[in-house]
């Protein structure tokens, strides 16, 4: 049997790069409106973002939301610092280059305050010591610009680890 419109577009949506569909309109036929994913009577997973860019967060909220996941974003370290320290989020993930802040700081905070949010970082500039920062202190890098495909998988490779690390 062959997958339906909409799971035809979910897996399109899924190989573009996120800089392209940055720019991809919310209609109907948009791959953004694909149906949410959810398993019944399992709660939503609670992520975090943390970027200085609008759009990224709007874009990153939208597609997460609709793999069924609760999202909330803030543009700002300290913003994130007392949503992660409440222990409300299974994951956070996190700009490496905030604003007034560094997100590695964030990261090093966050693990200490609240070690059972995993932590995904993201960057637009994958130096040597920034990756190796992240394989030591997170679990999980995306280098922008990134596929749907890398995103998904890194937030579910992370969400593994938390749900492994916790038993």
């Amino acid at each position: 049997m062959l997958p339906s419109v909409a799971a035809r577009r979910r897996i399109e949506c899924l190989s573009a790069p996120l800089s392209v569909l940055a720019d991809v309109d919310a209609g109907e036929n948009s791959c953004m409106n694909a149906p949410e994913v959810r398993v019944a009577g399992e709660a939503a997973r609670k992520i975090l973002i943390v970027d200085n860019e609008q759009i990224i967060l709007d874009l990153l909220k939208r597609v997460l939301r609709r793999e069924g996941y609760e999202v909330s974003t803030v543009r700002r370290a300290d913003e994130a610092m007392s949503k992660i320290c409440s222990g409300a989020y299974d994951l956070a993930i996190a700009e490496v280059d905030l604003c007034r802040s560094n997100g590695r700081e964030l990261t090093s905070v966050a693990g200490k305050a609240s070690p059972k949010t995993a932590i995904i970082m993201m960057t637009g500039y994958p130096e040597e010591r920034v990756v190796r920062y992240a394989r030591e202190n997170a679990q999980g890098l995306l280098e922008k610009p990134f596929a749907l495909e890398q995103l998904l998988s890194t937030v579910r490779g992370a969400l593994e680890w938390r749900v492994a690390d916790a038993v």
